[in-house]
């Protein structure tokens, strides 16, 4: 089963990833022709590949945690699969978040492909209870579902499609941090 789970978060992770590269083209958001809704079990938040997704209001709770780490899960997705990289940038500490950090880099340079996913829902459930640290503090893991779907990429003006296979309970990790009133993404795993 580990070996299973691993190789689906290995595909998908790589899957979702191929858009970064060397591309010099006008690194403008692409447009994706079909979109997704997310029907979470703890939150009525839909998720659409092409709108950016809404962050829910700030509380400082477990609840709020567990809200915002789906919306944080939700804009990496969105992300992926539009290339709008400020969109997790925005609600990042990009000093704690290496992994962010480095999206931005490669979207600051260009290295970022015209990319679109096309897939089902993305559905959520709390893996673990949350970790919390002096009630500022909480690590949300998350086990997701994705369905099948395809990436394409453009490079230098050619498409490139590739299947993504679907993956049950996909590990997510989020690190977050209450800091001025609202949540902060200081880390995540994705796998």
């Amino acid at each position: 089963m580990r070996q299973t789970l691993a190789g689906a978060a290995l595909v998908l992770t790589l899957g979702l990833t191929a858009a970064c590269g060397s591309d010099d083209s006008d690194p403008a958001d692409p447009k994706p022709s079909a979109s997704a809704t997310t029907s979470a079990p703890t939150t009525e938040a839909a998720w659409s590949a092409d709108v950016k997704p809404q962050r829910p209001a700030d509380e400082q709770s477990e609840a709020g945690a567990l809200a915002f780490a789906e919306f944080a899960a939700d804009t990496v997705f969105y992300m992926m699969a539009t290339s709008d990289v400020p969109a997790l940038t925005e609600i990042a500490e990009l000093g704690a978040c290496e992994t962010c950090r480095e999206w931005a880099d490669n979207h600051d340079n260009g290295k970022i492909n015209k990319q679109s996913i096309l897939s089902g829902p993305v559905t959520y459930e709390l893996a673990e209870k949350p970790v919390i640290n002096d009630d500022v503090f909480y690590q949300v893991k998350l086990a997701m579902d994705v369905p099948a779907g395809k990436s394409v990429v453009t490079t230098d003006g050619e498409k490139k499609t590739t299947r993504i296979d679907a993956a049950k309970a996909l590990p997510f990790t989020a690190d977050l941090q209450w800091k001025d009133d609202q949540w902060v993404l200081l880390r995540y795993q994705l796998g």
